[in-house]
């Protein structure tokens, strides 16, 4: 699995987030329990929405509550057209759009043993520091835009001309200009600092 993501021939997506929780991650319904049907592996059921890549994705990490191991939550690799595996494309989407994002139905899809990621039996150590860097991501690229918008607005306040003179020079425009400007250093530098 690894070499084939790591040369960008295989896409993964990351299954955390459910439709009645959103970002209260560990109140999931998603449960594996063990198989009992002789086979080797795990039987994973439950939903998940807002999923990045989902609907192209060759590898799926799904975290789902362990039922035989006091509900610990843990990762499960679900493979591309794995039987009861649904992915659906969640159109209308407003708002970031890098990718396509979807929600995911698992009826009964069976996950091998070899397919447990076996050194996440920790919520908090294995999935806490995917979840701090993809939140500061979206955090910087929120500050980087707002940064650009002010850029883009010098630049039209100083060549669109009012009354004689560019509409940069009168106080009013100066005052919105100033508030966009401290709320760009403010994000900034908060998470200059956070990181």
């Amino acid at each position: 699995m690894l070499p084939g993501l790591i040369k960008y021939d295989k896409i993964g997506a990351f299954a955390l987030t459910e439709p009645h929780y959103g970002s209260d991650a560990t109140s999931m319904d998603t449960f594996a329990v063990k198989a009992t049907d002789g086979r080797d592996g795990w039987i994973l059921n439950g939903k998940k929405r807002w999923i990045g890549n989902a609907t192209i994705a060759d590898y799926i990490v799904v975290w789902a509550k362990n039922k035989d191991d006091r509900d610990k939550i843990q990762g499960f690799v679900v493979e591309k057209g794995s039987a009861g595996l649904t992915t659906k494309k969640i159109s209308g989407k407003m708002s970031l759009r890098l990718v396509v994002n979807a929600d995911i139905t698992m009826e009964n899809v069976f996950v091998p043993s070899h397919n447990k990621l076996k050194k996440a039996t920790n919520f908090e150590k294995s999935c806490g520091p995917v979840l701090a860097k993809s939140r500061m991501a979206v955090a910087w690229q929120n500050a980087s835009l707002a940064c650009g918008a002010y850029e883009s607005t010098i630049k039209y306040c100083l060549e669109r001309k009012q009354f004689g003179r560019p509409i940069a020079q009168h106080q009013i425009v100066q005052q919105k200009l100033s508030h966009m400007l401290a709320n760009c250093e403010f994000a900034v530098s908060f998470l200059v600092h956070a990181t």
